[in-house]
C-alpha cells in the first residue's frame, strides 16, 4: 500500500490489532503511533501476515489483540 513502511527494525515485536471503525484488522509494530505495515480483512489474515513480516524481519514476538482488549502471544511457526 502506498504510504505504508516496507521496513521494519530487527527485533521488533508485531501486534495484530482490530480497527475498531473499519472492522479491519491490521499488523503493526510495537510503536502504537507508527503506520500499520498491513491491514487485512479477517484477524486470520493479519495473524499470517505478521508470520510473513516476523519472518523476513526477523522480529522477536507476535502479539493477536482481540476485539475484548485480550492480548496473546502468536507462534512464530505453525504446528
Amino acid at each position: 500500500m502506498p504510504g505504508m513502511p516496507s521496513v521494519i527494525p530487527p527485533s521488533e515485536d508485531l501486534h495484530v490489532l482490530p480497527h475498531e471503525r473499519s472492522g479491519a484488522w491490521l499488523v503493526g509494530i510495537e510503536r502504537r503511533s507508527a503506520a500499520p505495515l498491513s491491514w487485512h480483512a479477517t484477524a486470520g489474515e493479519a495473524e499470517s501476515a505478521a508470520r510473513t513480516h516476523a519472518s523476513a524481519r526477523g522480529a522477536r514476538h507476535i502479539f493477536l489483540h482481540d476485539r475484548y482488549q485480550r492480548v496473546r502471544s502468536v507462534s512464530l511457526t505453525r504446528g
